[in-house]
């Protein structure tokens, strides 16, 4: 039977199976025009191990480890494409583009988006349009310009794509230059108590002031302090800022408010689910704050390593009071990678840290200090490559790793699975508390939301994030 499957090259038996050729040496898609075959020299095989254990080698015409989870060639193969996209996103018009130039079929496409970007593939390259168009209006281009450019079908696609990712129709994006108060438009139903609850979880805050409907934030502008103040009116949200730049404060502010989360989505496909539907429905329009940058998340999670929230809050406040900027309304920025880079294991003990805390910390830090990893960079790597860069500075283990990517990067499919905090929120749902591989079980069904997943539980059981 595959051998007759096998003469009719149909793409749609690509993942099924693969053919051996022992004549040539290699092994192959069933869709592959690269070889002629005999009968008498074909075997078929499962999956590419199978056919590498009996002495052949992939394809180079139809590279057929790029459909089978895990391989290094389909790693390898998205990174192409996304670096591809990346590039040039105007050579991509839409999803059907990036399929044929990566030479796989639809469904092939979709799962290797799911399992490397953790995203479908039309979300990969709106994404990737906007950020570039933010590029090309920084630089001077005119909207009109910047809608060609970047790929998009039409100008209005355009301006609404960028007003739901920036919160800014282009026009007012270009403005940002010439004024230290924006207004970002705010998602449908936006939650803005769950911004108000994160950076409000230290009653003796000195990095962020909050009241019901405001949030000020202290960061780092160059080698001063700045501050963002965002207050939420109605469906927008009105900022102000006294940092010299002000594009940089808008992607502070849109990651501050999580705007990339797609809540709308998530929430129409578990709404009615019989673990978190009743969770999901009282906290409609739930969205995932970030931190300012990267690195403060990073900081956050290996200062959360192991304790418990209100320890952990402590030493966050100490290491702020010890080494950031002051602003002079009183609050400091949190300290650059640099800073703490600087800092020695003694005065962090001084801090109250223990040794091995104070180590990772400093790991951390003088890595990201030195450019040995690249924060910003993280977010274009697919999350498999992410995790084994994160994975390489000492401390960083699975459960600072998924948080890093759950409240710096914006992975929209984390799962830190060990989470004490996760647990305990799920116990009250489940009537148990229960273990991590039991979480990945609980957890499996959402994915590729399982950060929202995640958060929902962490909102709906108060006081337990972590």
């Amino acid at each position: 039977m595959l051998w007759e499957q096998l003469l009719s090259r149909d793409p749609a038996l690509n993942g099924q199976f693969l053919a051996g050729f022992l004549n040539t040496g290699v092994y192959c898609l069933p869709s592959c025009r690269a070889r002629t075959p005999n009968r008498q020299t074909v075997r078929f095989f499962r999956a590419p191990q199978e056919a590498k254990r009996s002495g052949l080698r992939p394809c180079g015409r139809c590279k057929p480890d790029s459909l089978y989870p895990g391989s290094e060639g389909q790693s390898e193969l998205f990174a192409q494409i996304a670096a591809g996209v990346r590039q040039d996103p105007r050579a991509y018009p839409d999803t059907a583009s990036i399929g044929r130039a990566a030479g796989v079929t639809w469904t092939a496409l979709n799962a290797l988006f799911r399992d490397y970007a953790q995203e479908s593939p039309a979300a990969f390259l709106r994404r990737v349009r906007v950020r570039h168009a933010m590029d090309l209006l920084r630089a001077g281009a005119t909207p009109s310009e910047t809608s060609l450019a970047a790929g998009f079908e039409s100008e209005s696609a355009f301006s609404e794509q960028f007003l739901a990712r920036a919160g800014l129709t282009p026009s007012h994006y270009v403005g940002l230059g010439h004024s230290p108060d924006f207004i970002l438009r705010l998602p449908e139903g936006y939650r803005f108590r769950t911004v108000v609850d994160f950076y409000g979880r230290d009653p003796e805050a000195v990095s962020e002031r909050v009241t019901p409907d405001s949030v000020t934030k202290c960061m780092l502008d160059g080698d001063r302090a700045a501050v963002l103040l965002i207050r939420c009116e109605g469906a927008t949200a009105l900022c102000r800022t006294d940092a010299s730049n002000v594009f940089d404060a808008h992607a502070a502010a849109i990651r501050m408010l999580g705007v990339d989360s797609d809540a709308a989505g998530f929430e129409r496909r578990f709404s009615g689910d019989s673990l978190l539907g009743a969770t999901i429905s009282r906290q409609r329009g739930l969205r995932i704050p970030l931190t300012p940058t990267p690195w403060e998340a990073l900081a956050w999670a290996i200062i959360g390593q192991q304790i418990n929230l209100p320890f952990a809050i402590t030493l966050r406040r100490a290491l702020i009071l010890a080494a950031g900027t002051a602003h002079r309304d009183g609050l400091r920025a949190h300290p650059s990678a640099e800073t703490v880079a600087a800092m020695d294991v003694d005065t962090l003990r001084g801090l109250k840290f223990s040794g091995s805390k104070a180590g990772y910390l400093l790991s951390a830090a003088r890595a990201v200090a030195t450019g040995d990893l690249d924060l910003a960079g993280l977010r274009d790597l697919s999350a498999d490559r992410a995790a084994q860069v994160l994975g390489a500075v000492k401390g960083v283990g699975p459960w600072t790793i998924q948080y890093m990517f759950l409240r710096g990067l914006g992975f929209p499919d984390s799962l830190p699975a060990g989470d004490a905090g996760l647990a305990q929120g799920l116990a009250k749902l489940t009537g148990a508390r229960p273990s991590e591989s039991e979480i990945r079980d609980l957890l499996a069904p959402y994915s590729p939301w399982r950060s929202l997943a995640t958060y929902h539980v962490w909102a709906g059981s108060a006081g337990v994030e972590s």
